[in-house]
């Protein structure tokens, strides 16, 4: 990656071997007034600037991967200084090497010393414990909160043979997924720490089950705090349970989101009606108690599941639409309740869609389920939207005046978006999103910036639901509007919808076969 600002002073950098090489020219602005213009003229400095911007912080991971390395060695030194001093008494011993260490690094960093041990076992867990996720930091593919969360997530896990398995294995799926953002890290290793340890999960599930408790802080002499401690499910379910409460204001109430739902919140557990403060006198948004639970009655938490889970005869994880992963025991005891609903996944009914060419606009309940499903949440690089809260979009649209051009419905072109991308997609020039099939099955979306910047990764619950890449589908290429398009009808008979559609088909078009010349070059598949 290189960024190039016309310049007068020039940095180089060089991370990890020449794995990254950036060198960054810095502008005189003062001199060069129109530096600004240039740049944004040109598509390719824009796109180098956006990837220096957004990318930058893998430095960081560099740095803190070598401090976490210097305390390491100092830990071990010291651990090895007081193992061969046979003059140590027991009150020394009580002050054990990570302790000793944290303390001076307390003293050296000016924080304190609960701050320092944290750090030190990190460290600990970077070099030792996880050091598969630990080269992912210092190699920039992951960031040092998605390191800590890591961290967090396996100090559970105490069998070295099942902590290195999760390590390798996690470093492995996350090295080939894509679009690491923060959640997509954190689901996919909860994801496998509940499949391979499931006790280490229990036991934090154990935890927060004895810490459940109603705790109330004073803010300020008119304000205070209530704090709730609850199931992951329970949680989810009040958190829609409020703002199913808060969509009953109007358009003026001036209220911001989060007063909404704190106001929600005490009027649900007082009893109270919930009342818009717009001040307008011919305002009738009133929720009363009744209103307030005949709304709750509608909100439905979707679970996606193994049969086999169920059953008894598989750990497998499942995934909790605006949570995550959750263990085999924990699904078990939610499917229990008395308010659970248990509908099984009718493939059938999802390959009989995919089968038909023609197959219509909207997707039966059963690929419906299948998509949101297998996506998770929205698949829009970053976003962890819900994916039951999503839109499904027709990757490559639907065309309603002539189904038979293009836009299947089907499991390989529809995904979920939030309602603000799936915006973005439509109205905002420059967006170009893509879905592909690999040979072996592997559902991959890609999105491409306006400046050029591309990112793919894997929809986010392949690992939960591989049974859906392989489908096989009955219609042709998802793309084949463009071939009917080359040529045949005039530019001007193309609406202004009908064209940005068509460019779109064209850039997908062009990205697949250069992904699939560089695929050819480097003698691999393309996945």
């Amino acid at each position: 990656m290189k960024v190039q600002v016309r310049e007068r002073r020039a940095s180089s950098v060089t991370v990890a071997d020449d794995a990254i090489v950036i060198r960054i020219e810095r502008p005189d602005v003062e001199n060069s007034p129109t530096v600004a213009s240039e740049v944004s003229g040109s598509r390719s400095d824009r796109a180098a600037l956006l990837g220096f911007a957004a990318r930058a912080d893998c430095y960081q991971g560099l740095v803190l991967w070598h401090r976490y390395e210097a305390l390491y060695s100092l830990l071990m030194a010291k651990q090895s200084e007081l193992e061969s001093d046979p003059s140590a008494d027991a009150y020394t011993r009580l002050y054990d090497p990570l302790c000793q260490v944290a303390a001076s690094y307390a003293v050296a960093a000016g924080v304190q010393h609960y701050t320092a041990e944290r750090f030190v076992e990190s460290a600990v867990a970077c070099m030792e414990r996880i050091p598969a996720l630990g080269r992912m930091l210092r190699d920039g593919l992951i960031n040092s909160a998605s390191f800590r969360r890591a961290v967090e997530q396996t100090a559970l896990v105490d069998d070295a043979d099942i902590l290195a398995f999760i390590d390798a294995e996690a470093a492995a799926r996350l090295r080939e997924v894509g679009g690491l953002s923060a959640a997509r890290v954190e689901t996919i290793l909860g994801a496998i720490v509940a499949e391979h340890d499931p006790d280490a999960v229990t036991l934090t599930r154990e935890e927060v089950r004895a810490a459940k408790r109603v705790q109330v802080n004073p803010l300020t002499d008119t304000a205070s705090e209530l704090i709730v401690t609850a199931s992951a499910e329970d949680v989810a379910i009040a958190k829609d349970v409020l703002d199913a409460v808060i969509a009953g204001v109007c358009p003026n109430d001036p209220r911001t989101k989060g007063a909404r739902r704190s106001d929600a919140a005490m009027a649900r557990i007082n009893g109270t009606d919930f009342v818009c403060e717009c001040g307008r006198e011919d305002c009738t948004a009133r929720l009363a108690p009744a209103d307030i639970a005949s709304r709750c009655a509608r909100i439905v938490l979707h679970v996606v599941l193994r049969k086999e889970v169920l059953e008894g005869t598989s750990q497998t994880a499942a995934h909790l639409d605006g949570h995550g992963p959750i263990s085999a025991t924990h699904i078990r005891e939610m499917a229990s309740r008395p308010d659970a609903v248990r509908r099984e996944l009718n493939l059938d009914d999802v390959i009989a869609q995919a089968s038909r060419p023609d197959s219509g606009y909207r997707p039966s309940a059963a690929l419906d389920t299948a998509v949101r499903g297998l996506f998770g949440t929205c698949s829009w690089p970053g976003c962890a939207r819900p994916a039951w809260k999503c839109d499904l979009d027709h990757v490559c649209e639907y065309d309603h005046a002539d189904p038979s051009a293009g836009g299947v419905t089907c499991i390989c072109n529809l995904n979920a978006k939030c309602r603000f991308h799936h915006g973005l997609k439509t109205h905002a020039n420059g967006w170009v999103d893509d879905q592909i099939v690999d040979a072996a099955g592997v559902v991959w979306t890609e999105v491409t910036s306006p400046e050029g910047i591309t990112v793919r990764q894997q929809a986010l619950n392949m690992w939960l639901l591989p049974e859906l890449g392989h489908l096989q589908c009955g219609h042709g290429s998802p793309t084949r509007r463009e071939a009917r398009h080359a040529g045949d009808e005039p530019e001007r008979s193309l609406t202004r919808l009908q064209a940005k559609h068509r460019y779109r088909m064209q850039k997908r078009a062009a990205n697949r076969r250069a992904r699939e010349a560089i695929a050819h070059d480097a003698g691999a598949p393309p996945f």
